[in-house]
């Protein structure tokens, strides 16, 4: 069964914020596992109503190339969870502190530019 939580391991999370250059102190890691094994994480900070996603990681996957459908569902489930977990905290938007890769965000409805990414929570999250 895939979770995803955040990092229940304390000094692992503040090792991986360290090498995240805008992390703050209230920064956190949102770990993907599936039976133990860490399958990808995002780094995600609450600045006032905006969810800032600071790093995703998928595995081995470096950017450098269009990601796998397996890299894909990776990304795309960590995106969903930090949305999830910025509106349950009263974000009322997403902003990463890096630009689109290979139009993954725009896919998904998110505005773009040449430094990052952004677009209102009810893109992510759905209101009924």
């Amino acid at each position: 069964m895939i979770e995803i939580l955040p990092m229940e391991d304390r000094e692992r999370e503040r090792a991986l914020l360290r090498k995240v250059e805008a992390a703050g102190e209230n920064a956190r890691i949102l770990a993907m596992t599936e039976r133990g094994e860490t399958l990808g994480w995002v780094a995600v900070e609450l600045r006032g109503a905006v969810l800032h996603i600071l790093r995703l990681s998928a595995g081995a996957y470096d950017f450098t190339a269009p990601p796998t459908m397996e890299e894909s569902f990776v990304l795309d489930t960590l995106v969903r969870s930090a949305a999830s977990y910025g509106e349950n905290f009263g974000a009322a938007a997403i902003e990463t502190a890096f630009p689109d890769f290979y139009r993954f965000f725009a896919a998904r409805g998110f505005s773009t530019d040449e430094a990052h990414v952004f677009t209102p929570m009810s893109t992510i999250v759905k209101y009924e």
